[in-house]
Formats: structure tokens, sequence, C-alpha cells
């Protein structure tokens, strides 16, 4: 199930039911949950540690409990969708080869939430999660004639670097968005053609989670002063 991805009042009931009425949750850090437990007044949970760099030594106990114990188990993330950029998949994909019912909440969603905020296109989109550490140039490269909108994932520490690559790539002229701190006090969405975008990110870089958005190579819009 999906949980806040920062405003804690981001979840739904059918979310709160389910934290409540689960015998284990696997979740990414155990501290983190607890907040999230704590903040609804949901006390005494087994909580058990799924993240990326566990997940498949994880599986053979997550299912045990699930098909041997006959436990009801859930799987959150620290924010937002499992799967979508955080662990997740290979649970789905082993329950579905077991036959163990699934139920997928919908809820929070930095990726979409930040492309209805971004003002770009939203009619098609691709999701490209985290850009590769290395051959970012030729990755990049690759969105040249790219006609819908791209959403990445994107560290605060590297997001000068890339808007910088984006622009001597695919041009000045091309617009982009950064939204970052989603659902949260310091939430801000920057927006613009990418060399106007350049300049803003350089003379004050942002802090905290990012979402970069770039638009697609036909699109245009007039420029605001």
């Amino acid at each position: 199930m999906p949980t806040p991805i920062g405003n804690l009042s981001d979840i739904t009931l059918r979310g709160i039911e389910v934290l409540r009425s689960a015998d284990v949750i696997w979740c990414e850090d155990t501290r983190h949950t607890r907040k999230l437990l704590s903040h609804y007044s949901i006390g005494g949970k087994l909580l058990r540690s799924y993240h990326m760099a566990n997940e498949r030594q994880a599986l053979p106990r997550l299912f045990d409990e699930a098909q041997v114990k006959d436990w009801k188990v859930a799987l959150v993330t620290d924010g937002g969708m499992p799967g979508i950029a955080d662990p997740g998949f290979l649970a789905i994909r082993e329950a579905y080869r077991r036959k163990i019912p699934v139920s997928v909440l919908p809820g929070p969603n930095a990726a979409l939430t930040a492309l209805v905020a971004s003002g770009l296109p939203c009619d098609r989109f691709i999701f490209e999660g985290f850009m590769p550490r290395k051959g970012l140039l030729s990755y990049l490269s690759a969105f040249q004639q790219e006609e819908r909108t791209v959403i990445w994932y994107e560290s605060p520490h590297r997001i000068v670097r890339t808007i910088n690559a984006l622009a001597d790539i695919l041009g000045a002229a091309r617009w982009a968005a950064v939204v970052r701190e989603l659902s949260k006090i310091y939430e801000e969405v920057r927006r613009g053609p990418l060399g106007r975008l350049r300049s803003d990110i350089q003379a004050n870089p942002p802090r905290g989670e990012v979402v970069l958005l770039l638009s697609g190579v036909s699109y245009q819009e007039p420029l605001y002063v």
C-alpha cells in the first residue's frame, strides 16, 4: 500500500484500516514506518525490514508468514507507491506465482503529483525513475526527439549538473520543471525554458526531494514575465 510522501494526512481511510488489521508490516525503514503508525495511534505491530538491498533474501520469510502462518501481510515503502522506484515488484510477481491474492491500494505518488503540479502536458508521459550515474550525456541524447513529458526522480546534489546537461544537449528553449518537497511546508515548483531554469537553479539550488520533468520536443507556451 502507498504511504504519504510528506504530509502524514495524505493517507486513505482504507490505508489506515489495512495498517491496523495487518499481522505484519514489511517496510523500507522500520523507524520511518513507526512514526506513521504512531501518528495514527496504531501500536503493537510487528515490523519487518524490506528494502532494495535485502529484497530477494526477504521474500522466503515474507511468503512463509503469508502462507504457512496465514497472516495478513502489508507491504509499504517510506513514501509513495511500492514498486515505483522502490522495492515491491518482486514481491508482487512472486505472490502471483504462488497464487496469493494481492490488493494494491491507490494513494500518494510523487511522480504523478509532480506531473500535474508542473503545468506540463499530462496526456502522454513516461517515467524514467533515477538517471544513470554514468553515461549521462548519451542517455539524455535519446530524448532529443521525445514528444512525451518525461519524469525523473533526482538528487538535489546532482540537479545543477543535470539541468546543465539537459540545456546543453536538448537546447535552452526546451521547457522543464523542477518540483521539490511535495506536500511539505517548503513545496515548490520552478518551471520554464531550460536556459532560464538553469540560471535559477545555479543561483539557488533546490533542497529536499526533487522531481524533474522535461516537456516534449514540440511543446511551447507563452513565456510569462
